[in-house]
């Protein structure tokens, strides 16, 4: 199966690409603190709310200018309502979960789940076809390896990684659609969405926003950002790229309305021994922390595209990873090296400024 994921990482990719480019628009249906800075400015004198919510193991903000005639308490309770109701059936900490009804049932029978997880697992596929397998949602083995979901951190033996490998390939998921039906064929397997299921969220609360009439908005949840129209002033939303060894300083500024910014680095989770950090995001070719990056921001129309894309191009590496973010329409990125190079990608001219 690792060769599977080898192969596949070229071969599958410029199909589904040319899908994508196709059929775009069919898809698109504070730990922040780290990572993304939404940069305080001057706007004009508006009804603007802010909300809170700790979900997601992070907290989430939402902020929105609220529409004439628009309860902003019905606004927040709709949102956060939705928030709560994901959370429950897609999450490997929600005991009765679809998630962990499906990873339990591993290599005995399909497990029908609700829609929303259906079309989630969906996207996973889809971004791990893309993607060649650097972003591959049935790491889940490695993750619990290494002891990421329940923080009792661990580095597994080569042997443990190599038993645990032959377990991840996304290829092996199952789908019914007729039945609204998912199978992991093979026991042990686990399907983890951590590196997209935020995003996924972040999406349809945007939905949500929109049938109440918002048309500026934005939701941070830990890292995730989703924006909706511009600010209420009409000019675009900046953003802070915070250095990854250096939470005090600003390596560049975004300025985007609409769509949604994601960032990944290696100082998000992590852990160390003996001198050494282990962070959360691996390669799962390898079995270990992808090593080629600190730090990726995607920009994407969707903050579930952004989510998967962040974690593909961090394993990826810079060379790779930027190749695959010029060949996905509409897709931007900000790479940092470990030697603390930015890598911009070509379509951020006029909306980045590098500080």
């Amino acid at each position: 199966m690792i060769d599977n994921h080898q192969n596949s990482r070229v071969a599958g990719r410029k199909a589904v690409i040319n899908f994508l480019k196709k059929y775009r628009l069919l898809i698109i249906t504070v730990l922040a603190a780290c990572v993304l800075l939404l940069l305080a400015s001057s706007s004009p004198v508006v009804d603007q709310k802010a909300f809170y919510l700790t979900a997601m193991d992070t907290m989430v903000e939402l902020n929105f200018a609220v529409p004439e005639g628009v309860e902003a308490e019905a606004v927040k309770n709709a949102v956060f309502d939705e928030i709560e109701r994901l959370e429950r059936i897609i999450s490997r900490t929600e005991a009765a979960s679809d998630l962990n009804r499906l990873n339990s049932l591993a290599g005995f029978e399909p497990v029908v789940v609700s829609p929303d997880t259906y079309r989630l697992v969906e996207l996973a596929y889809q971004y791990a076809t893309i993607s060649g397998g650097a972003f591959d949602p049935t790491i889940g083995p490695l993750i619990d390896s290494w002891g990421f979901l329940g923080q009792q951190f661990r580095v597994p033996e080569e042997t443990e990684i190599k038993q645990r490998l032959l377990l991840v390939d996304y290829q092996n998921i199952s789908f019914n659609q007729m039945e609204t039906t998912l199978f992991l064929p093979v026991q042990g397997m686990v399907l983890e969405l951590g590196g997209l299921a935020k995003g996924f969220i972040l999406d349809q609360a945007v939905t949500l926003l929109k049938s109440y009439g918002v048309s500026s908005a934005f939701i941070n949840a830990g890292g995730d950002i989703a924006l909706l129209g511009s600010r209420p002033d009409g000019e675009p939303w900046k953003l802070g790229i915070r250095h990854p060894r250096d939470q005090k300083r600003i390596m560049a500024v975004l300025k985007l309305s609409d769509g949604a910014v994601v960032t990944s680095g290696d100082y998000e989770r992590y852990f160390d021994l003996a001198g050494v950090a282990y962070h959360h995001i691996l390669d799962p070719e390898t079995g270990n922390p992808a090593r080629g990056l600190v730090s990726v921001t995607i920009i994407a129309a969707t903050a579930a595209e952004a989510d998967a894309l962040s974690t593909a191009v961090f394993v990826l590496g810079p060379l790779d990873g930027l190749t695959l973010i010029e060949e996905i329409p509409g897709v931007e990125g900000v790479l940092i090296t470990p030697e603390l190079e930015l890598i911009v990608s070509s379509g951020l001219d006029g909306i980045i400024e590098i500080h």
